[in-house]
């Protein structure tokens, strides 16, 4: 038996290189593709970008006319706000001399007189004080024994009493030490 071949060997090569072609324009066709749509994509996302840039420039157009409209407002507002910090600095650096005379005063019973004050102590208060008698004397000891008062007070942690003296007329004079809180 005989075989013959009618497909020539041109034809064969032929129909091999048409696969190969094929493939070759498909890779190339999908790559243009992708180019192409990548591109468009930042071209559009560009195109979003520049309009948004346009919007928010005329938005601070607009916030800066309204800004300029009011810049008598604007300044005083701003005035008046650095005057309110300085204010608020210097109250919080300030020694409390009123308020510590005053929650001295509200820990002193009736007849007791408070005579003198001495801040030359960091952290203490120094005060003399002048009692009638001695009940009056042994209320105000009672009022500095109480731990409640401590715990409430505002500005004082203890006290304790230095000496106590008696007077020609018969009045009793305290001295004592308030020992400031930290906060103080």
């Amino acid at each position: 038996m005989i075989k013959l071949n009618l497909i020539s060997k041109k034809r064969r090569a032929y129909s091999g290189r048409n696969w190969t072609k094929i493939i070759s324009f498909s890779l190339f066709g999908l790559f243009v593709a992708y180019f192409v749509g990548v591109t468009l994509y930042v071209v559009i996302s560009l195109g979003v970008l520049n309009r948004k840039v346009i919007s928010i420039d005329k938005e601070s157009i607009d916030i800066s006319n309204v800004m300029l409209n009011n810049n008598d407002k604007l300044s005083r507002f701003v005035l008046t706000k650095l005057i309110l910090t300085q204010i608020e600095n210097i109250n919080k650096t300030r020694f409390h001399y009123k308020d510590y005379l005053d929650q001295i005063s509200l820990l002193l019973p009736q007849n007791v007189v408070l005579s003198k004050v001495d801040f030359k102590t960091k952290g203490w208060i120094s005060v003399a004080i002048s009692a009638d008698d001695v009940f009056s004397f042994q209320a105000l000891e009672k009022s500095i024994l109480e731990k409640d008062v401590w715990s409430k007070s505002l500005y004082f942690s203890g006290a304790y009493i230095e000496g106590v003296s008696k007077d020609k007329n018969g009045s009793y004079t305290v001295n004592m030490q308030l020992e400031l809180k930290e906060n103080g």
